[in-house]
């Protein structure tokens, strides 16, 4: 279990592109773990920088809530499974969030990491049996793809599961983006 020695930092920085030149230039030697969405702009600033990348369940939740919006009414399917382990995930989450971080460590490896280990074999079984171009593809190919990332929060009890509230705080911004265009 790896550790924070000071307290994590949000930073908020507007740029009018993804280019990754801007985050190689917002990321410093000093930052150890970094938070994202899959975009994979922010993997070449990580590599020079020895960052290590944690991947955001939110996204990947995101993914199958528009898989199961799709799906037929009143029947449940895979995305509706995966959905109840996410959800078992963040119900851990929201029990441990004031805990000490060595004790929300320990209930993440007695609690989650089975659950982890659960939807891994599923993932792996699914992702070969969906087609990769529908809603429900989609959301097991960025599940698949975004794996390793996504458990690096089982790492240490200091790291989230989701970036939320960087999301949140950028949302009018990113709505706001869209509707002055217009």
């Amino acid at each position: 279990m790896a550790s924070f020695t000071h307290e994590p930092i949000t930073l908020f920085h507007y740029a009018p592109t993804r280019s990754q030149q801007i985050p190689n230039e917002l990321l410093a030697d000093s930052v150890n773990t970094l938070m994202v969405d899959g975009y994979n702009g922010y993997q070449p600033a990580c590599d020079e920088h020895q960052i290590q990348r944690l991947g955001c369940w939110a996204h990947a939740r995101h993914k199958f809530m528009d898989a199961k919006k799709i799906q037929p009414k009143g029947k449940a399917g895979k995305a509706d499974q995966a959905l109840a382990w996410i959800q078992k995930l963040y119900l851990i989450e929201k029990q441990i969030k004031n805990d000490p971080l060595d004790r929300r460590y320990q209930i993440r490896q007695q609690q989650a990491k089975p659950i982890i280990d659960d939807i891994k074999k599923w993932l792996q079984k699914s992702v070969l049996h969906v087609p990769p171009k529908t809603a429900l593809g989609k959301a097991l190919t960025y599940l698949h793809n975004q794996w390793d990332r996504l458990i690096g929060y089982l790492h240490d009890g200091a790291y989230p599961i989701d970036n939320n509230l960087a999301e949140n705080a950028i949302r009018p911004f990113a709505i706001g983006r869209k509707n002055w265009l217009f």
